[in-house]
């Protein structure tokens, strides 16, 4: 073992502390996805308008879960995690969205 030590220079531990710390931090990082993180705001606010709060809350949880995953994940710099979080909550506000008019369509409340 100490010969394994005496034959790694500085500069190889340098090289490699290097690279896991380039690595590191360039998973984490990336462009932020504010349009992603608009376009699932206005699904979310798109479905808490047509009454899914009430009609379809399952999906407007995972919806509203989602979102603020999302903006967690932003204020850490996890760019890529936000940018999935927002694509995930667009899309459940979306279907808490049509199955809350599916439903009132159904009981008569209102058009689709």
């Amino acid at each position: 073992m100490m010969k394994l030590l005496k034959t790694l220079r500085l500069a190889d531990i340098l090289q490699v502390s290097a690279f896991f710390i380039f690595f590191t931090t360039i998973s984490c990082a990336g462009p932020k996805p504010i349009e992603e993180m608009v376009l699932a705001k206005v699904a979310l606010d798109a479905a808490k308008e047509s009454g899914a709060v009430s009609f379809a809350a399952g999906y407007w949880y995972r919806a509203e879960e989602n979102y603020r995953k999302g903006e967690n994940a932003i204020k850490s710099n996890y760019n890529y995690d936000a940018k999935e979080f927002f694509v995930q909550a667009k899309i459940y506000a979306e279907k808490a969205e049509n199955s809350t008019r599916l439903k009132k369509f159904k009981s008569g409340e209102g058009y689709p």
